[in-house]
């Protein structure tokens, strides 16, 4: 079984990867809308390009960085003929056993808000030479151990937390209750979406009734818990579909659906097309 083209990018047996895109090959191995494994660093060299992250749109161009972490939805929808990339990677493995990961923890809100930002020329250049470094020592297959790629993973967000703090500080919109709550309920939606299903499962987690979660998630989005639920499950359907040639009953069960003939009647409930047509088409 063929998995999604996006585990190409961070093979399963390895913690860290660095690379450069010289091709322009990114466009083709992020064109389907698909949850990244790990946590990527993307950093644009030159050019520009349009990417989803979720269901926001982003523009980058040179000097911009985005980073993705474990589980979530990343897509180039578009790009200039001269984009080009650097990037490093790192497994969700590394990532949730990282002993260093809470020296980082506060900078994580901001960077969940704000996914893609534009470097200064300073911090471009520290970025572009540190996985540039990576990928040499990639090259003459210097080992690392698992503490070091740690420590390496830790360094970059660090020297994000500054840049992202002060901007969170400076110019980014004041969030109220409500949105703060749909925020989190996001994070937890990534982590989740594979196995619970219950509006109970969610508000629990938030510490909130489900009728204050339902209201809020209504009140600041103008959807219902399902809707949002339901769209991350059909976004990481299409992707298999369309990346994979895993079997639809297999697609059906990595989405704990235990019923094939109910996976098919949910998809076209929200797609308008069965699982096969779809992936077809």
């Amino acid at each position: 079984m063929k998995k999604m083209e996006k585990l190409d990018l961070l093979p399963e047996d390895q913690n860290m990867i660095a690379g450069i895109d010289m091709t322009g090959g990114f466009r083709e191995l992020f064109q389907v809308s698909a949850p990244f494994p790990g946590c990527l660093f993307l950093l644009c060299l030159r050019g520009n390009c349009r990417v989803k992250i979720h269901l926001t749109h982003y523009e980058m161009k040179e000097g911009a960085l985005a980073i993705l972490f474990p589980g979530v939805f990343f897509q180039i929808e578009e790009q200039s003929k001269d984009c080009r990339f650097i990037f490093v990677a790192f497994s969700r493995k590394l990532i949730e056993g990282a002993k260093l990961f809470s020296y980082t923890v506060e900078y994580t809100p901001y960077i969940f808000e704000r996914p893609v930002i534009d470097m200064q020329k300073e911090k471009f250049e520290l970025f572009r030479d540190s996985i540039r470094l990576l990928i040499r020592r990639q090259k003459i297959k210097e080992e690392m151990t698992e503490m070091q790629v740690e420590l390496i993973y830790t360094q970059l967000l660090l020297a994000l937390g500054g840049v992202y703090k002060k901007r969170g500080e400076d110019d980014s919109p004041r969030y109220n209750r409500n949105q703060e709550i749909v925020k989190e309920l996001v994070r937890i939606i990534v982590q989740y979406y594979k196995t619970e299903r219950n509006v109970s499962f969610y508000a629990e987690k938030l510490h909130l009734s489900p009728q204050h979660l339902s209201t809020t998630v209504k009140k600041v989005t103008g959807k219902t818990l399902t809707d949002i639920l339901s769209s991350f499950i059909i976004r990481d359907a299409q992707a298999k579909l369309r990346s994979t040639d895993m079997t639809v009953q297999e697609i059906a069960y990595s989405l704990n659906f235990s019923d094939i003939s109910f996976f098919g009647k949910y998809f076209k409930r929200y797609t308008g097309m069965s699982p096969k047509q779809y992936r077809n088409k």
